[in-house]
């Protein structure tokens, strides 16, 4: 798909990358940009930062980084197209129609979506056509403005949804394909969600990208959910940070449930930044997911085996990514939908202020499962398994408490502890961090100051009417330059977003990011400019005398008195009365 420039750029001028970038993750103010944890890879301090004035990402970690449809194709695994065509679509944008033509893959998958989108409001529909439907909502407190906002259907027995399907003109294939229908071991094709309260799981943007579905009645299984589809891989997804994320972003904490009513009451009750696992086999990409809005987080899963085992498996996920972890356990036969409609929003409230830190808790089950957990046997096995927990606490003195409370509550020496902690390895990277630093060292204060200037609009045109492209020959920022004279040559805007499009080389593309959002932290001003401009000129000039040196020594060796050894002399005398002049020009 070939999308007009004329409407690429003047969608990147719509969209500003500050709002863009942060409905993902949480950015925080640092001097001229905001920073934040990277969201494509794991890190436990900054180094992710956005600028506004640039119009640019960067992680200075792993490396990511470009404009507003770089970011938009990494964090939704989309092409370029596909980014443009979503960009475009979320803001209310419109495509020019020349520019529509998709590729089978963007194609595919917007059929799909075109789909789920029938497939929900079909669902919507039905609902106030079925009492007991009604009648189930009405007994767990929900309210009809809850049943529009998470667009609550329902799905009747039969084959209903199908033919209803079929009659838009949709093929039995591509239904299956979205997991609406199953085919059975005759052939047979049916509806996948019968008699059932259906909830759309939905992606970032809002699109129904699959159901959940909840028995109206006996039967099983009381929850079903869709199959893994081209739009759905339940272990990438939370339901519904669509529309919890502001919320948790907001508040800076999450609290993480098993279910779709165990959200969705909550929220109505007024406790938005909530999220469900659906299910309790909670993903390392469910944990990364939510650690581009916040890094603390309540697990509240219920209070049965099943869920003290998910509570217990999830601080292990959630630790890894650097997550302050709290575990919220309510009185038994409760979850959070129920206990909410008992006992009120306020009393939760404090539930959850109250909620005990992951130690404590994993520290109250390790002694619970033990049969003497006073004994010695009892004491080493719960020290054995609170140790991993102990180790991954990254302050050391928080570290050493914990030890002491830890110790004073099993009745044993903090030093037996501290001992058995130091035979526990050492966590490693599993691979070093690049080290993008490296690629502006190379650079000469000279380059960066002046490539600074050429970025700000109030330099740009004064600085490059002292400049020309062959100062800069030989340089670690040619490239850069070479582009920079391109587009001042075609009459283009000069600007790190059409920069790093022109630039073919990954490793210049990765020196322009890094330059251009460490440029706020050079003093710009025009003797700083002047300066560095016949730094460079001097540089230049140095570097063509050297050349002309190993001539000269060539000629000499060939014929003393030639006519080219004497233009070869007088060309370095004029060199170095350049040099003469720029000195007395700095001194």
């Amino acid at each position: 798909m070939r999308f007009d420039d004329t409407f690429v750029d003047q969608l990147r001028s719509s969209i500003g990358i500050l709002d863009l970038v942060g409905g993902y993750v949480r950015l925080d103010k640092k001097g001229r940009d905001h920073a934040a944890l990277c969201p494509f890879h794991s890190e436990k301090t900054p180094s992710f930062l956005v600028s506004d004035s640039k119009q640019i990402f960067k992680c200075f970690g792993c490396g990511a980084g470009g404009d507003i449809f770089q970011f938009i194709m990494l964090i939704e695994n989309m092409t370029f197209p596909e980014s443009i065509e979503h960009l475009a679509e979320s803001h209310g944008i419109p495509i020019p129609h020349a520019t529509k033509a998709s590729g089978p893959r963007s194609e595919e998958r917007q059929l799909l979506l075109e789909i789920m989108a029938q497939a929900t409001d079909i669902y919507c529909r039905w609902l106030p056509q079925k009492k007991e439907a009604l009648s189930y909502l009405s007994g767990r407190q929900i309210n009809a403005q809850t049943v529009k906002q998470f667009s609550i259907g329902y799905a009747p027995p039969g084959q209903r949804l199908l033919e209803e399907l079929k009659k838009k003109g949709y093929r039995v294939e591509q239904i299956l394909a979205c997991g609406l229908v199953r085919e059975g071991d005759s052939g047979q094709v049916y509806d996948r969600f019968r008699n059932r309260i259906v909830l759309p799981i939905r992606d970032l943007s809002g699109k129904t990208i699959a159901f959940g579905g909840r028995i109206l009645g006996d039967g099983l299984p009381k929850y079903l959910n869709s199959p893994e589809t081209p739009l759905y891989t339940k272990s990438n997804h939370l339901y519904p940070l669509n529309v919890a994320r502001d919320e948790i972003r907001r508040r800076d904490f999450a609290i993480l449930v098993e279910g779709y009513f165990d959200c969705i009451v909550p929220f109505q009750f007024g406790i938005p930044n909530i999220v469900a696992s659906l299910g309790t086999s909670l993903t390392q990409n469910q944990v990364k997911l939510l650690g581009r809005y916040t890094r603390n987080v309540i697990t509240n899963y219920d209070p049965d085996s099943a869920g003290t085992a998910a509570a217990i498996r999830s601080i292990d996920l959630f630790l890894e990514e650097g997550f302050h972890v709290n575990v919220l356990q309510l009185p038994s036969g409760e979850d959070p939908d129920t206990f909410i409609r008992r006992e009120g929003t306020e009393t939760y409230q404090q539930k959850l202020k109250g909620s005990q830190s992951y130690l404590d808790f994993a520290l109250s089950q390790f002694l619970k499962q033990q049969k003497a957990p006073s004994s010695p046997k009892g004491k080493q096995e719960v020290v054995s398994r609170i140790l991993p927990y102990l180790a991954k606490i990254p302050n050391k003195i928080e570290q050493a408490e914990q030890v002491t409370r830890i110790a004073s509550r099993l009745q044993v020496d903090e030093n037996l502890i501290l001992a058995e902690m130091r035979k526990v390895p050492h966590r490693t990277e599993k691979q070093p961090p690049l080290n993008y630093s490296l690629l502006v060292d190379r650079v000469t204060p000279a380059e960066k100051i002046l490539l600074a200037a050429v970025l700000e609009e109030q330099w740009c045109q004064s600085t490059l009417e002292q400049v020309e492209v062959q100062l800069f020959e030989g340089l670690r920022t040619e490239a850069i330059f070479e582009k920079i004279f391109y587009l001042q040559k075609g009459g283009g805007t000069i600007s790190t977003v059409h920069l790093r499009e022109l630039v073919d080389d990954d490793s210049d593309r990765d020196l322009l990011e890094n330059l251009a959002l460490r440029s706020g932290e050079l003093d710009l001003f025009a003797e700083a400019i002047e300066n560095s401009i016949q730094a460079l000129q001097r540089m230049q000039y140095e570097r063509l005398s050297r050349q002309i040196q190993e001539e000269i020594k060539k000629e000499e060796t060939k014929n003393s008195e030639s006519t080219a050894l004497d233009e070869l002399l007088n060309r370095k005398a004029q060199i170095r009365k350049k040099l003469k002049e720029i000195e007395r020009g700095q001194g």
